[in-house]
């Protein structure tokens, strides 16, 4: 696992070495056993390394024989062993033991559609001097991150995390207004976009390619929904799952460092771990977080599993302080908003797992693949409930109103845990409306639903936008940045693509039956776990958010939002805001947070220019983040 980082540029202007040095500084979390570069007159590549496979020989960045191509890389490729054979075969000589040297020789023989044979999670970089031009690639489900900006001559930078590439002298630093709203409203910044106006995320499954001629973009892979296993065999359905889980969970056993599990003791990841202790030889080192609150704590169940499997077991129970504590440093890592507290969790049961190893298995990605949310359920019986009343009270009920048959609106009405319109009118100032202009009320999952069109059931639909909107913007850049702050790689059985192409494939009526969410995956669950696992009701890795708002963090929060730099960001009319702050209630958590997420990210952003740069007609001096 590593931090990539590089500029190539396409005129005459040389790129930047101290630039791009500068970039691998701050990803040396990512990568503490070494680092590398390739110096060329057109460009620079930047690499730090965490050592997992090829510990002797597998520095970056590699070539291809010719010398020609440069690759740097950070991920895992699970069929390396496979796609080494069979370049070899083709004549391809090999000098490391690495999938990074698979992936240069493998763009070598297949162009820029090697990506459609690499199993694995990914982010990549490839300068071909030949042909001057750079490729930036990310992995099918986005669980590796990559950002990139261009600049007005046409150069590209690039980097692993946001803070790293803002920190190159060339980036512009201008707060992006259209991603300050949507990150309100959904607590990310949904890909392309980044808190920067002239800075972008590369999409999951995207490859882009830059030269002389300017950017192509393609995608090589989506989520698809359409049923494709019609038998209504479920037992057949279950058996062939478990193989390719099995399997899945196999191939991510290879490595030459020490690995283990985070299990939360929720379904997903007490599965994994159940899978992975029988096929390892020794007992699997396990990690959990509970907290004092026992409505959160998960251990007893982990705890559970952990007999169960017969794991060695590690916990770690988190404070209010100590979470408050860990934010500066996780939006640091970010690089940008951020305000789903499930990251504060995560982040520590990675610090704890670094005490023990390098490598650790999770159960993320079932959720989306299984129907496994709460809010389908909620989504799902919308049609029938739309003007009526005893609306569940995570449903919007204005949005509700006014999205009549349009599906988009409809689920947006169910992600309520931002801040809904109808707050953000009455917060808003007058200069952020007008600078927003026709892209507030946005509705954003409009696009996103379209692309669904063919598919025939509104919670298939639902699904395919989570996998590409929530699960690579809302989860897997959790468990990478929270992982990767502590020098840990985390690997995603649930997510591989063998198993992903068979379970989206699966129909509805296997997933969500009689309001049992998951029922396929418990099915399958229940030859391997305790049935008090397998069948207790689900409960999402969380942290006590809404009590802490009310008791112990009550005082913080609004201190920082009532504050002079706070109230003079522009964002917001002062006495609203003071108003809505000063009298927040427990339903108003999630906003409230948000919020205190988007002001604690501007005082650990230095540099970032102020969105507003006449907010003095307004009465207020801008004010840079600090």
């Amino acid at each position: 696992m590593c931090g990539i980082a590089g500029e190539v540029t396409f005129g005459r202007r040389r790129p930047s070495r101290e630039g791009v040095a500068r970039m691998c500084e701050r990803l040396v979390h990512r990568g503490p056993d070494e680092g590398g570069f390739h110096v060329s007159a057109q460009s620079v590549l930047g690499v730090r390394r965490l050592k997992v496979v090829g510990l002797v020989n597998g520095s970056q960045p590699v070539a291809n024989s010719a010398g020609t191509a440069f690759c740097v890389f950070n991920g895992e490729i699970y069929n390396y062993r496979e796609l080494k054979a069979g370049l070899e075969r083709d004549g391809y000589v090999f000098e490391t033991n690495t999938d990074a040297e698979v992936i240069v020789h493998l763009y070598d023989q297949k162009g820029d559609g090697f990506v459609k044979d690499l199993r694995g999670m990914f982010a990549v970089a490839i300068y071909d001097e030949a042909n001057r031009r750079l490729l930036l690639a990310r992995d099918r489900a986005g669980k590796k991150p990559l950002n990139y900006t261009i600049a007005p001559d046409g150069s590209v930078a690039f980097a692993s995390e946001l803070h790293a590439l803002v920190s190159h002298p060339s980036v512009r630093r201008r707060v992006n207004t259209e991603a300050v709203d949507r990150f309100l409203s959904f607590r990310i910044i949904p890909a392309p976009l980044t808190i920067y106006g002239d800075v972008f995320k590369v999409e999951p499954a995207t490859v882009l390619t830059f030269g002389e001629q300017g950017m192509e973009r393609q995608r090589y892979w989506r989520f698809d929904f359409t049923e494709r296993e019609t038998a209504d065999d479920e037992e057949g359905l279950v058996r062939k799952m478990t193989g390719l889980l099995r399997e899945a969970v196999e191939v991510r056993l290879r490595s030459e460092v020490a690995l283990g599990a985070l299990l939360s003791g929720g379904l997903d990841s007490s599965l994994v771990v159940s899978i992975m202790s029988r096929l390892v030889s020794g007992p699997v080192h396990t990690f959990s977080v509970g907290f004092q609150d026992e409505q959160f704590n998960e251990l007893r169940y982990a705890r559970l599993v952990s007999e169960h499997c017969g794991t060695v077991h590690h916990e770690h129970v988190i404070t209010p302080d100590s979470a408050l504590r860990v934010i500066n440093e996780l939006l640091l890592n970010f690089g940008e908003p951020y305000a789903f507290p499930s990251a504060i969790a995560t982040y520590f049961m990675n610090r704890l797992a670094r005490q023990f190893v390098t490598v650790v298995l999770t159960g993320d990605g079932a959720d989306e693949l299984f129907c496994g949310y709460n809010r389908y359920k909620i989504f799902d019986s919308l049609p029938g409930r739309r003007g009526r009343g005893g609306l569940p009270a995570k449903v919007d009920p204005e949005l509700l109103r006014a999205a009549g048959g349009d599906i988009s609106v409809q689920y947006q009405a169910v992600l309520t845990d931002g801040l809904r319109d109808s707050v953000k009118r009455r917060l808003y100032s007058k200069a952020f409306r007008e600078r927003l202009g026709a892209a507030f009320p946005a509705n954003y999952l409009r696009e996103r639903f379209a692309r669904t069109g063919g598919l025939t059931h509104r919670l298939d639909r639902a699904m395919e936008v989570d996998c590409n909107f929530w699960l690579p913007d809302a989860q897997l850049v959790k468990i990478d940045i929270t992982s990767m702050a502590n020098s840990v790689e985390v690997r995603c059985p649930m997510l591989d693509s063998k198993l992903v192409e068979f379970v989206t494939g699966v129909g509805i009526r296997h997933k969500l039956a009689g309001g049992n969410e998951k029922q396929i995956l418990k099915k399958l669950a229940a030859n391997f776990l305790p049935a008090e696992v397998v069948n207790r009701r689900k409960q999402e890795l969380a942290v006590p958010l809404e009590h802490w708002l009310a008791s112990s963090l009550r005082g913080e929060i609004t201190r920082t939002l009532l504050s002079e730099e706070s109230l003079g960001r522009g964002y917001f009319d002062p006495d609203r805001l003071t108003e809505f702050v000063a009298n927040y209630g427990e339903a108003d958590s999630y906003a409230v947070w948000t919020l205190y997420v988007l002001e604690a990210w501007h005082r650990t952003a230095g540099g970032a220019e102020a969105p507003f740069p006449d907010a003095e007609s307004e009465g207020r001096a801008p004010l840079l983040a600090r």
